[in-house]
């Protein structure tokens, strides 16, 4: 685990926030916490204490960071999960430099420019970016002198069925025609072109910019390369994403258009049947521990409920490894319902922490935006129920489960309480502490094809206790929103926040992978 680091406030009071305990989720210090239970070590909680119980400790507040919350990777109890990329099978991308000369005079880029200088930073740019990647590169030494030229590489890459390509253009004029000829003939193959300054004028972009499975990025910073093969590794590993989707009684196996997603259909009694065989599970009873011993304070929950929730974790990962899948989703209230398996919530925060994701409600476009978050910012996401706040034009989102890693994956953990979950009044779901003050991002797929988005700042934490007269899902918050005049406009269901503004990231990676971007209200992104 890191080091604890310097104490800082995270939660505040705001409009609308309990000010119970001295306001919103206060995170009491752990010299508070006396009473300990059977778990080896030692449990550091009052569990079971009812739902007063976090008013009654202390008001004093630790940061997420000074407590080093949730650092541990169930990955030491059991093997990290497995994403597409991690093992076997890389993307193979291929690259191409397009210049019919080597040396200019009065005409861009310019007598100055060293054009075998410059190839040679740029494919030594790809090259230390595709070894941290994981991608495999196939570099055209010998640059695109003609449309002749262009044709022998288009073919080559063809037959090696690349995963894509990267075209540099290195001459203002005469640099452009073999792109184009490249480009036209390429089919569906996803294609970055880097266009650095000194190559092109407006004129030069205007073809590419809505061209389908293409992105053209014109800019003086070379460092740009990384985030180009980024995109295409993302196109890629959303392909080859494979989702156990658990509800009903299907079996069968889907793949989406667009992003190339396989969904495995599964009845609900898989998802049962593998819960039941965790009886008496070593795993769970360890993975428990570590839930107790790094939370900030437990309300609801008994010894038992975080036994049975870590157990909801060790089913879901167990089901993900015999069907070859990378990720879940499922009809989880449909089994709380009948009191069949208990809500998953703890378990689903653990695997968004491990750059998958646990899924409610077998919403498999909340899933593919999760994915998405995961793979592209390198952030989980937090899918959320919108709850807007026409007071003041906020919006918000609640629901039962969410990632403490919002920062990233190797960023420090958000604090958390341990409660139940609030429909069934049953089980463990963790309540999330979001970061203050924070920019983020609210995106979902629409469609396979179609992803909305919009950008804005957090505002506060809403605590929901019992008694306290305000409801829904544990993590509660309230955002200002950029560019929505009335919180009633914004689309959607089971949106996810992710800490950062990332809409021109969202609007290239669409354009790559044939996704169609929008804002989040309607329109053209």
């Amino acid at each position: 685990m890191k080091a604890p680091k310097k104490q800082k406030s995270i939660s505040g009071t705001g409009p609308g926030k309990s000010s119970a305990g001295g306001g919103c989720c206060s995170i009491p210090g752990r010299r508070k916490f006396i009473e300990k239970l059977g778990f080896s070590g030692g449990a550091i909680m009052a569990l079971g204490a009812g739902g007063s119980a976090l008013a009654a400790f202390s008001n004093e507040r630790k940061s997420s960071t000074d407590l080093n919350l949730f650092g541990w990777s169930a990955g030491k109890v059991m093997s990290a999960p497995l994403l597409p990329g991690d093992a076997g099978d890389k993307p193979l991308i291929r690259v191409g430099f397009s210049r019919a000369r080597d040396e200019y005079y009065m005409g861009w880029p310019g007598a100055a420019y060293d054009t075998r200088a410059s190839q040679a930073l740029y494919t030594e740019t790809l090259e230390k970016s595709a070894s941290e990647l994981g991608v495999v590169l196939d570099i055209e030494h010998e640059p695109l002198r003609d449309n002749d030229h262009s044709e022998r590489f288009l073919k080559k890459t063809l037959a090696e069925n690349a995963d894509g390509a990267l075209l540099v253009v290195m001459n203002l004029n005469d640099g452009w025609p073999m792109v184009r000829h490249f480009v036209d003939g390429r089919g569906t193959l996803p294609v970055v072109i880097f266009s650095p300054l000194g190559t092109q004028f407006t004129p030069f972009l205007q073809p590419y910019r809505e061209m389908p499975y293409c992105f053209l990025g014109s800019t003086e910073d070379v460092g740009w390369l990384n985030s180009a093969l980024h995109m295409l590794k993302v196109v890629w590993q959303m392909d080859n994403t494979r989702i156990a989707c658990i509800h009903r009684d299907e079996e069968r196996t889907e793949k989406l258009a667009a992003v190339g997603t396989t969904l495995v259909h599964m009845p609900l009694d898989r998802f049962a049947e593998a819960y039941d065989a965790t009886t008496g599970s070593a795993e769970a009873e360890a993975i428990a521990k570590h839930y107790l011993e790094n939370a900030a304070g437990v309300v609801e929950p008994s010894r038992q409920y975080l036994i049975d929730a870590a157990r909801t974790y060790v089913a879901n990962r167990r089901l993900m490894e015999e069907t070859g899948c990378h990720a879940v989703t499922m009809d989880c209230l449909g089994l709380v319902t009948t009191k069949r398996t208990p809500p998953p919530c703890m378990a689903y925060l653990q695997l968004l922490n491990e750059r998958t994701c646990g899924c409610c409600e077998a919403d498999v476009t909340a899933a593919l935006s999760l994915m998405l978050s995961s793979y592209l910012f390198g952030k989980p996401a937090f899918l959320h129920n919108p709850t807007p706040n026409t007071v003041r034009n906020n919006y918000g989102g609640a629901h039962c489960t969410a990632p403490t890693l919002m920062e990233g994956f190797d960023g420090p953990s958000s604090a958390y309480i341990l409660r139940n979950h609030h429909e069934s009044d049953w089980g463990v779901a963790p309540q999330v502490l979001l970061k203050e003050k924070q920019p983020a991002t609210v995106m979902k797929f629409i469609a396979p094809d179609r992803l909305m988005a919009a950008t804005g700042t957090i505002l506060y934490n809403i605590d929901i206790r019992p008694g306290d007269g305000i409801g829904g899902c544990r993590t509660s918050f309230q955002m200002a929103m950029d560019d929505v005049a009335d919180v009633r406009d914004i689309r959607g269901h089971h949106n996810v926040l992710v800490y950062g503004k990332y809409l021109n990231d969202l609007r290239a990676w669409g354009q790559l992978s044939g996704v169609r971007t929008e804002h989040i209200t309607g329109g053209e992104l």
